[in-house]
């Protein structure tokens, strides 16, 4: 589900954004799970941390008369994460071009200058922007783990494996893209989603990215080069599901 964060240290312009954000997401039945406000860069910065979320982040380029302070945060939220979707909200429209120089994939620059309506109408155009690509990257290929210390939702077909960490309770998330550590365990990722293979007791597999056993290693390996050890007692069953994989795939 959707998280709508704003970073906005004006008090009357956090009013009106929460108040548009809210209402157009009432008008269009368009479900979310939060809408927060921040005046710290650093605080919804750390909201980026969780790979795999639904978030939209709406931004001012001017923080505690940091005229620029807005396109730090954009860049610090994207080397976080990849998939979030940014927008600038701002009365500085002489730094448009900065924004886009700044090559952090924001879809909009919004002035606040704009009448209410057309404020308005720009605001709900990049919300439905962000509904459509939860819509379109989730779903039922969508992976979710979720307990009160931990939420990770990454698209199915990008995960490699999982692996335990030196770190006591907590797993290590291998993507094609990306590597997330967080509080979980081997026992509960393999009882939360059973196209998951637990091929050892250190690792849990998604079998449909292996693309190769070595018997004598009793090792799997990825598109990545990475590899899982595989377990005496599950060599058999996890043939057995690379076997159905492939004929699934040649004959589809």
């Amino acid at each position: 589900m959707l998280d709508i964060y704003v970073l906005e240290d004006n008090i009357i312009q956090q009013f009106r954004m929460e108040r548009e954000i809210a209402t157009i997401m009432a008008k269009n039945n368009w479900d979310y799970q939060r809408i927060e406000m921040f005046c710290s860069a650093n605080e919804i910065i750390a909201k980026a941390t969780e790979k795999g979320e639904h978030q939209i982040f709406f931004l001012d380029l001017e923080i505690r008369d940091d005229e620029k302070q807005g396109i730090d945060v954009a860049k610090a939220i994207r080397e976080k994460d990849a998939t979030a979707i940014i927008v600038f909200v701002t009365t500085h429209s002489e730094f448009m071009l900065l924004t886009y120089q700044a090559l952090v994939g924001a879809i909009d620059f919004i002035d606040k200058n704009l009448n209410d309506q057309a404020f308005s109408e720009r605001i709900e155009l990049c919300l439905k922007e962000a509904m459509k690509h939860q819509n379109d990257n989730f779903g039922e290929n969508s992976f979710l783990f979720e307990t009160p210390k931990a939420r990770v939702r990454v698209l199915y077909s990008d995960i490699l494996y999982f692996e335990t960490s030196p770190a006591v309770h907590r797993v290590i998330l291998h993507t094609k893209n990306e590597r997330v550590e967080f509080y979980a365990t081997i026992a509960e990722i393999a009882k939360s989603d059973k196209r998951l293979f637990k091929c050892h007791r250190s690792f849990i597999i998604n079998v449909d990215n292996v693309v190769r056993f070595d018997r004598a290693t009793r090792s799997v390996y990825f598109e990545t080069g990475d590899t899982c050890l595989v377990s005496r007692d599950k060599i058999k069953p996890l043939l057995n599901e690379m076997r159905i994989c492939w004929i699934t795939y040649f004959f589809a």
